[in-house]
């Protein structure tokens, strides 16, 4: 193994080729099968729906005696997700980010199979479900921090969105598959999912940044070359790297800066990640979501619940699709403005077509008004506070800090995700009307939030973002 210093004198040697394009195509593709693992965790989330009679139900997916055990089925694997994200920061830095989500297969696998043998018995069910959860945790942590390390600035967004498409792809089998097959066809299939994301995933490069400060520079060299193409500028990588692993020169060399507005720009870095969080999940998605088909039985809507939901996660698949061919040239902040305002007209519609059915005045034909507000509602979700979220925590806190960050901001959002998932089945049966209310208010303070204090960091070197983040905070501060 080379030492740092005499891979530095060989390096020394190669030409600087930092002015040619990089390829992004490896780098695009380790992002994306990364991401598979999230397809597998989609199946997790959609298909699992309390019935209004689950004694009725019985061959399809639940067999369960009350809706207080439906309900726990539905949710419990959000205690398991955020318990799972927890750890996944820090335990992905030390056994790399590779090899942590290749590990994460176990607990999804174990899981599934638990739900196959147990079809029958309400608590290892729950087990499974929980066991599903604590990876789905992780992987939410652990997938944006890979594809952070392995996608160059120009193709940041697309790898971070391809956590969220895939999240889309599972949930949209997870509608199909459930509707069709009975529970335990339905956890088999599931179970195989997390073994092909072993297959497809076990040659993808390491994290090269891991590499590095684990010493293996040749495999780092290696990682990178495989990743960015032969002309990449190693040199600099590693300069970038070697930084990385010095907290003086965590942020450019700014005398005025250092170090109360290097810790400034990361509190406010941390600060606008939670109050992206926080806007995502009390948007009420994460409830729609998961209770589609009981949304449109309570909407009285003249299309079947189990139709619906089909066709509201092939609209917000297509939405989560359109985001990864806009996110690098329009931009994160431009999206995230886009997506809210509409989630807040959605929302202000819901709220009065909820007011006016309750009132007794809504006609017949005025019943598939609900279908068409979720389908849109869903889409533009999905076309920026859907996946944004996820990943522009590495973005605004840098690799330095992002492993602790993103754990505690993703634990953060999956508490809200649970908040939302137990409260909606009450709320929407006896105040729908105040649900929907409560859901417009957050949102539009929320989009108020992303008008005045989320910057773009499209295409933007971590350098740059996080001097600005600093030199903000300066400002306010001084």
């Amino acid at each position: 193994m080379l030492s740092e210093s005499s891979y530095s004198g060989e390096m020394e040697k190669r030409p600087l080729l930092s002015s040619k394009k990089i390829s992004v195509r490896r780098s695009l593709l380790a992002s994306f099968l990364a991401s598979v693992m999230s397809f597998a965790s989609g199946t997790v989330v959609g298909g699992w729906t309390a019935p209004e009679h689950p004694e009725t139900v019985g061959e399809k997916m639940f067999m369960m005696e009350t809706m207080e055990q439906s309900s726990w089925v539905v949710s419990i694997y959000l205690i398991g997700a955020l318990l799972g994200a927890l750890p996944a920061g820090g335990l992905s830095r030390t056994f790399g980010r590779k090899k942590f989500l290749l590990s994460l297969a176990i607990p999804m696998t174990v899981g599934w199979l638990f739900i196959m043998f147990f079809v029958d018995n309400v608590y290892m069910i729950l087990v499974g479900r929980f066991l599903c959860g604590l990876s789905l945790g992780a992987v939410t942590v652990a997938v944006p921090l890979y594809s952070c390390d392995v996608a160059p600035d120009v193709c940041r967004g697309r790898g971070g969105v391809f956590l969220d498409f895939m999240l889309c792809v599972g949930i949209l089998y997870s509608y199909v598959a459930s509707s069709l097959l009975g529970l335990y066809a339905f956890a088999f299939t599931c179970a195989i999912f997390p073994i092909v994301f072993c297959v497809l995933f076990w040659r993808m490069p390491e994290s090269p940044l891991y590499l590095y400060s684990r010493g293996r520079y040749v495999d780092a060299k290696s990682a990178l070359i495989w990743l960015n193409g032969e002309d990449f500028d190693i040199t600099a990588a590693f300069d970038e790297f070697a930084k990385l692993q010095t907290e003086d020169d965590a942020l450019p060399i700014e005398k005025n800066l250092q170090p109360a507005g290097r810790k400034g720009a990361f509190v406010k870095a941390v600060v606008l990640s939670l109050g992206l969080a926080t806007a995502q999940r009390l948007s009420g998605a994460g409830a729609i979501i998961q209770y589609t088909a009981k949304l449109f039985s309570i909407a009285g809507s003249s299309v079947a619940p189990n139709t619906a939901s089909i066709i509201t996660g092939i609209f917000q698949l297509l939405g989560s699709g359109i985001t990864i061919f806009l996110v690098d040239r329009v931009g994160r902040r431009k999206l995230l403005l886009v997506s809210s305002s509409v989630v807040v007209g959605c929302l202000a519609m819901l709220t009065l077509y909820f007011y006016f059915l309750n009132k007794g005045m809504l006609e017949n034909s005025l019943k598939i008004l609900p279908i068409i507000i979720v389908c849109t509602y869903i889409s533009f979700f999905r076309l920026g506070l859907g996946p944004i979220p996820w990943f522009i925590t590495t973005e605004l806190i840098g690799a330095d800090h992002s492993n602790r960050a993103q754990s505690c901001i993703v634990s953060y959002s999956w508490i809200l995700s649970f908040v939302v998932m137990k409260t909606f089945v009450m709320l929407v049966d006896e105040w729908p009307v105040a649900l929907w209310l409560g859901y417009t208010i957050i949102s539009v303070i929320g989009y108020l939030f992303i008008l005045f204090f989320i910057p773009e960091t499209n295409n933007k070197h971590a350098d740059e973002i996080r001097l600005s983040l600093a030199k903000t905070y300066h400002i306010h501060s001084s």
